[in-house]
């Protein structure tokens, strides 16, 4: 039986059968408050058969499949549907992604809609459309709950969708977490004084970086824990396991494999590791309890510009976790050399303790399929992005804004496309448009299906690899889009890419059988509390130092005091590249791999005229990254 807080009891009251927003911080509980407001428990904590469908949405795939677990674990029959992967999608509770509810269900009767992690849409605009259509789209009978632990002005948001549907929403903030949050006044002084915490960096290069010297200074773990991370590791499929991991320190950023995350999140959680060091990947939501959050990095290297408030927040309320730490402490790394050079760590630190809430801000991407399919014209795009944008925006910017997106796409088909094939290249071009995609890619596309009619998905997916972080990426986004595509367009050989896909990663579709044979492998007794830091000196017993175990780093795993070395034991060799070889989008050098000059546009050919300005930089610091 479940047990609930007074706030959660409160907030079921007053929003009970009614649309709502729900502002509660992280690990407050507020998901047992949709549990309640969705029909799924009673107020005595029993489940219950939900009198309507309810349809829970998230914006990451991984945050779709975690909801599916919880609910499966408390006994519901529930189905999945992620765009590249369906199971059970008839069931009377489904997790989704808000583009699955917004192509599929917006608009059916008979449901509740709980949305999670709205605030997610703030700084994405072409998300921020999928959300706010299916919204829009949403029966007028559909009672909706929209919930984020981090709205900025609740009430702002709370009026704000009022306005775009037309219908009301009660509002119910609650600031009470169910730990107490300490926001320390001193820095860590070493890296390797990180301890049972979650390390924001935001470059793939710095979290290899900083892991490794985390690591450097720990010692290996026992055999017991090396046994069962490689057991975890034969379970999920991963034949290498990064260094750091052998000395309890995780690894966590955009370009993993769903396998390589699920093996970080379920060593974590079961305390094999007790450190992980991620990019903002970390913020989105995925249960990770943990004491500490420390803060390599507080400015942003893609946009030179600081973490707003909001972001700040976002990421320091991983911290802490009822049942397991009852006070989260948040703290930064002193002078870090992975911050972004153009601003000082600890006068950021300082400042966003203080700083208010920015107000959220909603900024629309038009819909340029329909614009190019002429079932929209850009005057009545331009209404609809105005007035669905927060704060409302000024329609004659924003058809300026449209106007010059289509006159640039325009300019693109006049020089790629001969002058025979271009009313036939522009009609595919509408009809496939895939809102995720970037110009490039459509653009790539639509000229696939006008050279072969049906083309190779293996074909498409080496096209659209360039603008992604890895294969299984493209693959993936090559089966999203052919389920999006209209009546009369397919890709040929989709067999041979899902067999590729299995290939790569098979947890993409057996994720919940893998999980369950990680539950059923888990030992009953305690894994030892290993002393994580090396001795400053070796001790003069004489003990012989021990073998690792196959495929571990020498000394891994054995009863040896492993020598103390400067910098650390896993270091890159002198012929290994010191950062990436393949810099991802979110490396602070990194750039997106282009093809061939003048083939396509490479990035955003749309971004409204309003985006965030840079704030004033601190004092520039010689040296450093």
């Amino acid at each position: 039986m479940i047990s609930f807080y007074p706030w959660q009891l409160d907030a079921w009251s007053r929003i009970e059968g009614q649309s709502a927003v729900l502002a509660a911080p992280t690990g407050s509980g507020k998901t047992l408050v949709a549990y309640l407001w969705a029909g799924l428990l009673d107020r005595e904590g029993q489940t219950r058969r939900p009198e309507e469908r309810v349809i829970f949405t998230a914006p990451i795939k991984a945050l779709s499949n975690e909801r599916y677990l919880d609910l499966r674990g408390l006994g519901f029959e529930v189905g999945l549907e992620t765009g590249d992967f369906k199971k059970n999608a008839g069931a009377r509770v489904l997790c989704c992604t808000q583009e699955i509810y917004t192509l599929k269900y917006a608009g059916k009767p008979g449901i509740r809609l709980v949305v999670d992690e709205f605030h997610y849409i703030f700084t994405d605009s072409r998300r921020a459309r999928t959300y706010v259509d299916g919204i829009r789209a949403t029966s007028p009978n559909v009672p909706i709950l929209v919930m984020s632990a981090t709205f900025g002005n609740p009430e702002h948001v709370r009026s704000y969708l009022a306005r775009v549907t037309g219908r009301s929403f009660a509002l119910v903030e609650n600031e009470e977490r169910a730990t107490e949050l300490v926001f320390r006044e001193k820095p860590l002084v070493r890296p390797g004084e990180v301890r049972d915490a979650l390390v924001f960096v935001f470059s793939r290069e710095g979290v290899k970086e900083l892991a490794e010297q985390i690591a450097g200074v720990r010692r290996p773990l026992p055999r017991e824990m090396l046994d069962r991370l490689e057991e975890m590791a034969r379970i999920f499929g991963v034949a290498e396991l990064p260094p750091p991991l052998y000395k309890g320190v995780g690894l966590y950023h955009g370009s993993l494999l769903p396998k390589e995350k699920l093996l970080v999140e379920t060593a974590f959680r079961e305390r094999i590791l007790d450190v992980v060091v991620g990019t903002n990947a970390l913020a989105l939501g995925v249960n990770l309890p943990a004491e500490t959050v420390v803060f390599a990095q507080l400015a942003w290297y893609h946009d030179d510009r600081p973490l707003s408030r909001n972001e700040f927040l976002q990421m320091a309320g991983r911290a802490g976790r009822k049942g397991h730490f009852d006070t989260g402490y948040v703290t930064w790394i002193a002078d870090s050399p992975w911050e972004n050079r153009n601003f000082l760590i600890d006068d950021l630190y300082r400042d966003l303790l203080f700083r208010t809430p920015e107000p959220a801000r909603i900024d629309l991407a038009p819909a340029f399929g329909r614009l190019l399919r002429e079932e929209t014209t850009p005057s009545s795009e331009a209404e609809t992005v105005a007035f669905g944008s927060l704060p409302e925006r000024d329609y004659r910017d924003v058809y300026t804004e449209i106007r010059a997106a289509l006159r640039s796409v325009d300019r693109w088909v006049k020089r790629l496309v001969p002058h025979h094939l271009r009313r036939r290249f522009r009609a595919v071009l509408g009809d496939i448009w895939f809102e995720e995609m970037e110009v490039g890619e459509n653009l790539q596309m639509a000229w696939l299906f006008c050279e072969e009619g049906r083309p190779s998905s293996l074909a498409a997916a080496t096209i659209v690899e360039r603008y992604e972080r890895n294969r299984l990426q493209a693959l993936l986004k090559i089966k999203r889009f052919a389920n999006a595509l209209p009546e009369g367009y397919s890709f040929a050989r989709m067999g041979e890419l899902e067999a590729e896909v299995e290939r790569i990663d098979e947890t993409v579709f057996t994720f919940e059988e893998c999980l369950q044979e990680i539950s059923e492998s888990r030992s009953e007794t305690p894994l030892p509390r290993p002393e994580l830091l090396r001795e400053k000196t070796r001790s003069a017993s004489g003990k012989r130092k021990g073998r690792g175990a196959p495929g571990r780093p020498d000394g891994a795993g054995s009863d040896a005091t492993p020598e103390a070395s400067v910098g650390g034991g896993t270091s890159p060799s002198p012929e290994e590249p010191r950062g990436d070889a393949k810099k991802g989008k979110d490396s602070p050098k990194g750039k997106k791999k282009k093809g061939k000059s003048g083939e396509v546009p490479q990035g955003a050919f749309y971004s409204p005229s309003r985006s965030p300005k840079r704030r004033p930089r601190s004092r520039r610091r010689s040296g450093g990254r």
